[in-house]
């Protein structure tokens, strides 16, 4: 009896040792999912910072570009107001050349009358001119006549005067607009090939970062693309351990029944032993009624393999129900104020590349620490890099808490809901993330199902 169990604890040992191997290949590959996850939440960060710059260059783009049509719409407008006064200092012009011309006529016939009034003898006098008439009608129409001719002379001056200082203002005037004008088109000419200049410099600036940004989505996508193998690879030998667990207890399940089937047979052949020497000659048939007794140990094999969880213990089965029973109303992971900084599932950074996050990032303040969210079994602390990580089996349900600086608890502990497990870390932005995940044997479930708030 002695060597067949020797050579199932040889057996047994041998099978330790491909899962210790398998541990560490897992806990390498968790390192790199890690130093990847990290990677593409700095490339996500660049990403954002890239594609906010770009916007804003985009909008001061589009500010000059409304500004210039500003300049250009004021500038034909500004023509449009030249062209008219020109138009209307022609038409002054025309109207001053006739004025000019009907002065001219005016003068003419002034100069005319006077000349006249000087050869006459009796103009010479405007009194002899007056008292020579032959009657006292005569007088009077004579002495209106000169008073008439008088105030038309005074008056024909008169308006020649204001004609020209009228003409004299409107050159002035149209010289005056027409400087200021051709100032204003100076200027707007000038600030127009400055802000040409600038929406230059602005459109080369954007260019660049669209370059820029194209970049770090390609960056983006192909670490997520390692990062998806990892997953996949890490699934694959999480199962691999799993149904490695289910057949050591399956074969510790057979070896008990095994063991008291043994016991068994022995205890029927002591006691036919001590029978047959008490009876003399009713042991045979007590020894053909022991020897045919040995055949029912070998007859209840009932274990069926039919039944996804039959490697669970009582206490496991019982652990699922109560979690499973507290669904929506678990405690958040992480101690104190918080908010969410990344959701589970897929996030489209752009129309191109797409985050696949397997957990919840939730973001805390300084000093924020991991708590477990229900009654376990601490099954895994392990450091990654810089960091250090714990896995919590609640029955076939694992909790998992990455990110975090130190750890106060140890592989085998038991731990109760809100037991702290260790505090988070700050990451290069100073930001104190904690890494949540809850999966189900090799399902992986959407923490925000569960966790109440």
């Amino acid at each position: 009896m002695k060597k067949p169990l020797a050579l199932l604890i040889a057996l047994l040992s041998l099978a330790v040792v491909p899962s210790m191997a398998q541990t560490k290949k897992i806990n390498q590959l968790k390192s790199q999912k890690t130093q990847i996850e990290k990677g593409i939440q700095k490339a996500k960060s660049q990403l954002n910072q890239t594609k906010h710059e770009t916007v804003k260059k985009e909008q001061t783009a589009d500010f000059l570009e409304d500004q210039l049509e500003s300049r250009l719409q004021y500038i034909h407008k500004l023509e449009v107001e030249v062209d008219s006064l020109s138009h209307h200092a022609n038409r002054l012009k025309e109207e001053l050349d006739e004025l000019k011309a009907q002065v001219k006529v005016k003068k003419q016939k002034y100069v005319q009358s006077l000349r006249s009034a000087r050869n006459s003898q009796n103009l010479r006098n405007p009194l002899l001119f007056v008292f020579s008439a032959n009657s006292f009608p005569q007088i009077y129409r004579r002495m209106r006549y000169a008073r008439e001719f008088a105030a038309w002379q005074k008056n024909l001056g008169l308006q020649l005067m204001e004609k020209e200082n009228e003409a004299r203002d409107k050159r002035n005037e149209l010289l005056g607009v027409k400087q200021q004008v051709s100032s204003s088109i100076q200027e707007i000419i000038k600030e127009r090939r400055q802000l040409a200049a600038q929406h230059s410099v602005v459109q080369a600036n954007v260019v660049q970062l669209k370059k820029k940004q194209k970049e770090i989505e390609q960056q983006v996508a192909q670490q997520q693309k390692q990062l998806n193998a990892l997953n996949k690879k890490i699934d694959e030998l999480i199962a691999y351990e799993i149904e490695q667990a289910r057949k050591r207890a399956e074969a510790e399940a057979k070896r008990k029944r095994e063991a008291e089937a043994a016991a068994r047979a022995k205890a029927e052949q002591q006691k036919a032993a001590q029978q047959k020497k008490g009876k003399g000659s009713r042991g045979s048939k007590k020894d053909r009624g022991g020897k045919g007794s040995t055949t029912s140990p070998s007859t209840p094999s009932t274990t069926s393999s039919s039944s996804p969880s039959r490697w669970l213990t009582a206490e496991d089965k019982q652990l699922n129900g109560n979690l499973e029973h507290n669904k929506g109303r678990l405690p958040v992971p992480i101690t104190g104020p918080y908010r969410i900084e990344r959701r589970f599932g897929l996030t489209h950074v752009t129309s191109s590349v797409v985050l696949d996050n397997k957990g919840v990032n939730y973001q805390g303040q300084a000093g924020a620490h991991a708590r477990s969210i229900f009654d376990g079994e601490v099954t895994a602390v392990f450091q990654l890099g810089a960091l250090k990580n714990v896995l919590v089996r609640h029955g076939s349900y694992i909790s998992v808490y990455c990110n975090l600086s130190s750890t106060i608890v140890a592989r085998g502990q038991k731990v109760k809901a809100r037991d702290i497990l260790g505090t988070v870390a700050a990451d290069d932005r100073g930001n104190y993330i904690l890494h949540f995940q809850l999966r189900k044997e090799t399902a992986k479930l959407n923490p925000e199902v569960w966790i109440g708030r």
